[in-house]
């Protein structure tokens, strides 16, 4: 869904993420109020992603897994924000943006989990790679359970970062890929019922 104007939602992003919105940078935003607009969808009965309450809702009940859903866009340099409100299941969790989506084994993942560790990782056909040289990083800010987490991740040529509530918490340079889908993700760890609602999509020109 396209669209020229905030919808309502300038405030939030001004706010969360210290980035000006106008006519002129607004590339992409959804409130995941429409159904139809081109999210995609699962059900696998212990497993949702569907549109509900307002969000996008994931629902993630296999252990160590992670589902993702993706805008259909092909974008380069981005600047991506997004609303996480994670509503249920274990502390040690997964969620976060994405970009330069190529495929299931090619794409940038920006981590966070809500006991408190954050990072940036690429996926390759060898894995989940940490880009981060010490691995996840925890930050005492963000160990906060169920709570609304507001999410930044720009990914700008090869600068790659990640800002939870204001606070830009890592950047690294990465060279692996320069174009792709942008999306959300969630998952898990040994522990299921993860369930993580994500409102309010902006896709932003750097």
């Amino acid at each position: 869904m396209l669209v020229l104007s905030c919808l309502g939602g300038c405030s939030w992003l001004l706010t969360s993420t210290d980035v000006s919105v106008s006519q002129n940078n607004l590339l992409f935003y959804d409130d995941f109020s429409n159904p139809r607009s081109g999210w995609s969808q699962w059900d696998g009965g212990q497993t949702q992603i569907a549109y509900q309450g307002g969000g996008l809702r994931f629902l993630i009940g296999e252990p160590h897994y992670d589902y993702w859903s993706l805008a259909g866009l092909e974008i380069k340099d981005a600047i991506l924000a997004v609303e996480a409100r994670v509503v249920g299941g274990p502390p040690n969790n997964d969620f976060g943006l994405i970009c330069r989506y190529q495929g299931p084994d090619q794409f940038y993942a920006f981590v966070v989990s809500s006991d408190g560790y954050t990072g940036i990782v690429a996926v390759d056909g060898d894995g989940y790679h940490i880009l981060t040289d010490s691995g996840l990083t925890y930050v005492a800010s963000v160990d906060r359970g169920l709570s609304t987490y507001l999410l930044r991740a720009d990914c700008v040529g090869s600068s790659l970062a990640l800002y939870v509530d204001r606070q830009k918490l890592l950047e690294i340079e990465d060279h692996r890929y320069n174009s792709g889908d942008v999306g959300v993700f969630a998952g898990t760890f040994d522990e299921t019922g993860v369930e993580v609602v994500f409102d309010n999509f902006y896709v932003l020109k750097p």
